[in-house]
């Protein structure tokens, strides 16, 4: 459904429509109802957490942020992408890209049983927190700073809920079984005081993990996340569509 709604993004450049499509690719492969309110946030609208109104057109250049999840059977999923309609990153918005990305590989590799969130989640802010300063966007480790960036966990508990449950302590270390997801990601104001090329960029980029007895499985890793990968399923879409 999203890989779908990617290439749709092409054509129909616009928050509306695509809600509209991820729905409905969801629901005729089966989904019983959407987890939550498709977030398809559009340029600045991106770097809004939570965004829900869904009705701008998405300009030429700018990325799009779509946090999506259906439900099927009283399990819910949910997965977040975030990419450039027009087919190309532009060079601001891959050096940005890249850091989350790292950040995503790197903290799902962290996942295993005995681990927690809690150390997961420390460890994302260590390397966010140095990216973002030497792209010059923080000027020092302050807390603050980078909380006003990114104010949310690196992820939390699924299953029968999409926050499966918020009671469930995040120092409570992962046992086989249990899934999460893994989702960096930053989030700067378009009045940000920071260099202007980065201004008004949101991604995140949402995995779904598996906790097994050996480690972990990526339950959404068919779901492209490389800048690469990315850009050509985007600039052979018509290809694409033929053959999902």
């Amino acid at each position: 459904a999203l890989l779908l709604t990617m290439l749709h993004s092409k054509t129909y450049p616009d928050e509306g429509m695509l809600a509209a499509k991820v729905e409905y690719e969801c629901k005729v492969r089966g989904a019983q109802r959407m987890g939550f309110n498709p977030v398809v946030g559009g340029g600045p609208n991106g770097s809004v957490i939570h965004y829900s109104r869904n009705d701008q057109k998405i300009k030429d250049g700018d990325l799009v942020l779509m946090d999506v999840g259906c439900e099927l059977h009283g399990y819910d999923s949910n997965l977040t992408r975030t990419w450039p309609p027009c087919g190309t990153f532009s060079s601001a918005q891959e050096e940005f890209y890249e850091l989350i990305l790292e950040t995503n590989k790197h903290c799902v590799e962290l996942c295993k049983p005995g681990a927690s969130i809690r150390q997961i989640h420390n460890r994302s802010v260590e390397m966010l927190q140095k990216g973002l300063k030497e792209f010059g966007i923080l000027k020092g480790f302050g807390s603050s700073s980078y909380h006003t960036l990114n104010p949310t966990s690196i992820g939390h508990y699924l299953g029968m809920d999409i926050h499966d449950c918020s009671m469930i302590n995040f120092d409570r270390p992962l046992k086989p079984g249990v899934v999460i997801t893994i989702e960096p990601g930053v989030y700067i104001p378009s009045s940000f005081n920071c260099p202007e090329r980065y201004r008004g960029i949101g991604i995140r980029i949402e995995d779904e993990i598996l906790i097994t007895e050996t480690g972990y499985e990526v339950l959404t890793a068919s779901i492209p996340k490389e800048v690469k990968q990315i850009e050509s399923l985007l600039n052979n879409f018509s290809h694409s569509q033929n053959n999902l």
